[in-house]
């Protein structure tokens, strides 16, 4: 049951140095970097939604100034159509038609504008989807 003493050779083969982390101590800092990571790529996201979101809100706003501006126009030639119809005088509806095929014009005008804004607008979150991928390589690296 004795065994026989380790030569100096064996031991010093097994022990490391001091200044060199254990496993144990790299598995540890690879956890906590991987933590702070992930942190960072959620406070990214929602920074990038948010910027987004904003983004949407407003092109939004101005498909609905361009609706109100489009039904305003509507309003404004059903107004020269009846004023029209119910006199001969051109230039109550005439006028009238003139102001009304404006406010169509600028409304459409607003809403196309708005709708090529919308088209624009991507909700998904592209710049931290990209350094996911980045951080996915970067682990299988730090793993191999």
């Amino acid at each position: 049951m004795n065994q026989p003493p380790r030569s100096a050779e064996t031991s010093a083969s097994t022990s490391r140095p001091a200044n060199e982390p254990s496993i144990g101590d790299l598995f540890a800092g690879l956890a906590r970097d991987t933590q702070q990571l992930v942190r960072n790529e959620a406070a990214l996201a929602k920074a990038e939604m948010s910027r987004s979101a904003k983004e949407m809100i407003s092109a939004i706003v101005k498909v609905a100034i361009g609706a109100l501006v489009l039904y305003a126009g509507f309003l404004m030639l059903l107004w020269a159509a009846v004023f029209g119809l119910h006199q001969a005088d051109i230039s109550w509806w005439g006028s009238a038609l003139i102001v009304g095929g404006a406010a169509l014009f600028v409304g459409l005008i607003l809403t196309l504008w708005a709708k090529s804004q919308l088209k624009q607008t991507n909700l998904a979150p592209t710049e931290t989807i990209d350094t996911l991928k980045e951080d996915r390589t970067w682990v299988k690296g730090q793993m191999s």
